[in-house]
């Protein structure tokens, strides 16, 4: 599923409530641009994501993608150290960035008369970040990203997503690293190192901009024109490797962490498909009927009928190259194996005799309503726009997405229930109080992070 982070002029249009007929342009040095006005507010959004991300890492590089979401917001050509984040703010503006396996984005949403603002931020550490490239800039962050590490892990269950991707993926795929890196790789990244990571991967045909909100488009263009003007066309993005296949049948880890924790967690997961596969919609529909908040199948059979969790849930996530089906459940009282038999079981009838109508229905509508909800912020619609483009490449996908999953049938739920969750095994991570490795799940290790 895209990211559920949308915008459209949900007002009466003829296209459909799910349309985005955004403006696409290419500009000289190659960056897409995608402009959609939208007038109910005077906040306008700007969001450029670039196609790197931790998979792109090379040995002894690990979490420079992530390290580079710091590094942008250090200084470049004409915007001293930490004036990026001051100027926007005084101009009514915020921002923000994320890292996944396969990209960086960076995000802004400020009142619409600071749209040149905002391209002159963003145009400048695009093109000349090389100026804010400095020993002491990069030292700084070394140590912003480790002390992040450091907190992150430190909290309770904060290990458990790096733990999983760490026995989900094998070593050499892409997936198999954490994203924030390894305190080896960030302590030892050189300047040069850093500097050639930003030539290969930031240039403007490696990205996709996208600015929507209270803007008149042509006006939007010939900023977008002006600001980018002197960003010099850097080449076509350096080749992705080909990822490796993954084995269906390789091992399934049963992981173990000890944690600061009072109760204890299990997670199941088992490998989905990346975005975009046939069989996507059918395992969100699946996702959606078994946890959803009352009245769906894990949501009651383990919480509101008979409760034997303090909280259980479903996720899905499709990436570029794999993807994964997630189950939580924690509880204090019920012993881990238990709550995985109850659960499997309750996948096991899912996949047996499909969804009856009125779930079907409801996961449907739950799934419209989750985009539709998201339909209210500029923000939203900039990075869908992006996403489609990236994925779709053509920023209006958005409503030919909706109906790949308003075409499931329940017996597509079925077929893919038993396919991916019922017929393969899963991973495991038991996460217990500290000194309690004896009620993880049978044979589960401790695992280290790097």
């Amino acid at each position: 599923m895209l990211p559920l982070f949308a915008a459209a002029a949900w007002a009466a249009d003829s296209a459909g409530p799910f349309a985005l007929p955004a403006r696409v342009e290419t500009l000289d040095n190659g960056l897409v641009v995608l402009i959609l006005e939208q007038h109910r507010t005077d906040a306008t959004a700007l969001h450029i994501t670039f196609g790197v991300g931790s998979r792109d890492e090379k040995a002894g590089e690990f979490g420079c993608a992530h390290l580079f979401e710091h590094l942008m917001f250090e200084g470049s050509k004409d915007v001293p150290v930490d004036m990026f984040d001051h100027w926007l703010t005084l101009a009514g503006g915020d921002n923000n960035a994320y890292t996944s396996n396969d990209v960086t984005a960076y995000h802004e949403s400020f009142p619409s008369g600071a749209l040149g603002l905002a391209l002159f931020l963003e145009s400048d550490r695009l093109g000349f970040l090389d100026a804010g490239l400095l020993p002491e800039n990069l030292e700084n962050q070394q140590k912003v990203v480790l002390q992040e590490r450091a907190e992150g892990y430190a909290e309770p269950n904060g290990r458990d997503w790096d733990t999983i991707a760490r026995i989900q993926y094998p070593p050499g795929h892409p997936y198999h690293n954490p994203i924030i890196g390894t305190v080896a790789d960030i302590e030892g990244f050189s300047l040069d190192a850093v500097t050639h990571f930003w030539h290969e991967h930031y240039r403007p045909r490696n990205a996709v901009l996208a600015v929507v909100g209270n803007i008149d488009t042509e006006e939007a263009l010939t900023s977008l024109r002006h600001w980018y003007s002197d960003v010099p066309d850097a080449g076509e993005p350096v080749a992705r490797d080909d990822e490796p296949a993954l084995d269906p049948a390789r091992p399934r880890t049963a992981a173990l962490v000890e944690d600061d924790v009072e109760e204890r967690t299990l997670y199941l997961v088992w490998d989905a498909v990346p975005d975009g596969h046939p069989d996507q919609p059918a395992l969100e529909m699946a996702n959606y009927i078994l946890s959803n908040g009352r009245g769906t199948r894990l949501d009651d059979a383990l919480y509101y009928l008979k409760p034997r969790t303090s909280v259980v849930y479903t996720y899905t996530s499709f990436n570029d190259v794999a993807g994964e089906f997630y189950l939580g459940a924690a509880s204090p009282t019920t012993p881990l194996p238990k709550l995985a038999k109850l659960a499997r079981k309750q996948i096991a009838a899912l996949a047996s005799s499909g969804p009856t109508a009125a779930e079907l229905a409801r996961a449907k509508s739950s799934y419209r309503s989750e985009i539709l909800d998201a339909l209210e912020s500029p923000e939203g619609t900039a990075e869908l726009l992006a996403e489609c483009w990236r994925l779709r490449g053509k920023a209006d996908c958005l409503t030919e997405d909706v109906a790949r999953y308003d075409a499931v049938t329940a017996a597509d739920v079925a077929r893919v229930t038993r396919k991916y969750l019922v017929d393969a095994e899963p991973w495991t991570l038991s996460n217990v109080p500290r000194g309690d490795a004896a009620s993880a799940m049978p044979g589960a290790v401790p695992v280290e992070l790097p």
